[in-house]
């Protein structure tokens, strides 16, 4: 599977995803633009990180960007969950919200999910 992740400041969280996906023989890719996705238009088995942080304040931006360029399925990491923000992005259209740390605990199962959920060719 392939693991795009949008994060510019949490260092800590993306070495230990690097070590996470090393070990299960994941892709690991990092953008800052959004229109470095087109190259993965009607790819399968891709999941999109996007670290709250980051992000927060053009969220709106954020999705209508990525499913401008397909139906990827999107995660939101946050720091720690408050129900106001878990409200904002679900209403969004954000596939998952959770907390990194949660997302490291349950990758072998997120990526499980996601790998039959996603039926593209």
């Amino acid at each position: 599977m392939k693991i795009i992740v949008f994060s510019e400041s949490d260092y800590n969280f993306s070495a230990k995803l690097s070590k996470l996906c090393d070990s299960h023989s994941d892709d690991l890719i990092f953008f800052n633009n959004f229109n470095s996705l087109k190259k993965f238009k009607n790819k399968k088995n891709i999941l999109l990180i996007i670290d709250f942080n980051d992000y927060y304040d053009r969220l709106d931006f954020v999705i209508n960007s990525i499913k401008d360029i397909d139906n990827f399925p999107c995660c939101i990491l946050v720091d720690k969950m408050e129900s106001k923000i878990q409200k904002k992005v679900t209403d969004l259209g954000f596939d998952i919200i959770m907390t990194k740390q949660l997302f490291l605990m349950n990758f072998k199962t997120i990526k499980s999910q996601v790998l039959n959920s996603n039926p593209k060719a």
